[in-house]
């Protein structure tokens, strides 16, 4: 009897385990629900919630829905971050490293802009320390950032007409952000960005950063084309006075940030434009006579040869004190109007290495010696290998 007894206890004791591992899995959601909730109750300036938490034991995951952020006090009628599902979990291929990252994926995020004439009254994320709330709700290091299907909008409900810009389709991916691998390269992180806009532009961003340093280090190219002027006439009529009835502009931009220092350009290029027609415009004539200003002076210093219009703006100096040079773009106006057209396409006159200083420019080309000499030595092996199985070859065959 007693050896039954003994059995039964062990089947009814390892029963009671997993019924108690099946209770604390599906109270599992519960309790992460309640905690990310409070941690995004207790952001500076803003409020959030969630609807929902997945658990997703077997890949170390888990999955937050429907994410809404407001910015509190009410004055701003949409919210500032809206993500239908953030996919939270450990990098596998970081394991393989033997590292223990984590990769964040978001998926459907719209996130809303607001201008206003107060601080009330707009919202830019800034007053919030989100490092803080993303510490509390991943304790550990982000590998791989990406963003699928997201939206970014610009607007003000303030002006007459209401201001709103808008990115559709942003996809974003983000890799090798905590320098797993390539660890002895200057940017061994990988970033891309791709979306579509107001007025059906592409955007384009293509580059490497490090993201470890306080201030990180970038090297990106950006090209912004095809985006109809027609479709900014709410933002140009409600900031500028002045409105388009044709006209395309394409953007394109190279940055190279080290250290804090910023070297690079932005080249705006806008093609057969036309700002004002008189016949159609019934609006009072002192808007019309500065559209008409407007109209002149593009007129006069486009290329009529290509009918464009562009400047290039050089941009130097830190990220806490970025500037412009005013007089190098309006030279570069008239360089474009008399001389030649700008092409539409990057310049690939900024270089990373130029932002360095001169020691970090010794160890990059330090580091540069000791790739090529890497590669050299793998061509050798190769060479070595490939005459190796050569001879093998050729001895079979003669055997």
């Amino acid at each position: 009897m007693s050896k039954i007894w003994k059995r039964n206890w062990g089947k009814i004791t390892l029963l009671s385990i997993v019924v108690l591992l099946v209770i604390a899995r599906l109270m599992l959601p519960y309790f992460v629900t309640k905690y990310v909730n409070k941690v995004l109750a207790d952001l500076d300036g803003y409020t959030g919630k969630i609807d929902d938490v997945d658990i997703a034991l077997i890949r170390g995951a888990y999955v937050i829905q429907g994410l809404q952020i407001d910015k509190t006090g009410g004055n701003v009628p949409v919210p500032f971050v809206k993500c239908e599902a953030i996919d939270l979990s450990v990098e596998w291929r970081a394991l393989l490293h033997m590292q223990v990252k984590a990769e964040v994926e978001l998926e459907k995020l719209v996130l809303n802009f607001v201008s206003g004439p107060t601080k009330e009254t707009s919202q830019s994320g800034k007053e919030a320390d989100w490092t803080e709330a993303l510490d509390k709700l991943l304790p550990i290091q982000v590998n791989r950032f990406a963003i699928n299907n997201g939206t970014i909008t610009y607007k003000d409900f303030h002006t007459d007409p209401k201001a709103n810009l808008f990115l559709n389709d942003l996809q974003v991916v983000a890799t090798n952000l905590s320098n797993i691998v390539d660890k002895q390269k200057a940017l061994p992180s990988s970033l891309y960005v791709s979306a579509s806009s107001i007025g059906n532009g592409n955007l384009l961003i293509t580059g490497a950063l490090n993201v470890l340093k306080k201030i990180p280090d970038a090297d990106l190219n950006v090209k912004f084309t095809d985006v109809d002027l027609t479709s900014l006439n709410a933002f140009t009529k409600a900031y500028a006075k002045f409105d388009f009835e044709k006209g395309q502009m394409s953007l394109f931009s190279e940055m190279a940030l080290a250290d804090g220092k910023i070297d690079g350009y932005v080249k705006p290029i806008l093609n057969k434009v036309k700002v004002l027609n008189w016949s159609e415009e019934e609006e009072p004539a002192l808007n019309k006579l500065w559209q008409g200003v407007i109209g002149v002076t593009e007129d006069v210093f486009k290329n009529h040869k290509k009918d464009q219009f562009a400047t290039k703006v050089e941009i130097h100096g830190d990220l806490n004190k970025t500037e412009t040079d005013v007089w190098d773009a309006v030279i570069n106006i008239l360089r474009n109007g008399f001389i030649e057209a700008f092409q539409k396409k990057l310049d690939e006159s900024v270089d990373y290495k130029a932002a360095l200083s001169p020691t970090e420019k010794k160890e990059v080309k330090k580091e540069e010696r000791k790739e090529r000499r890497e590669e050299r030595k793998e061509e050798r092996k190769a060479k070595r290998e490939a005459r190796k199985e050569a001879h093998n070859a050729s001895e079979e065959h003669k055997g």
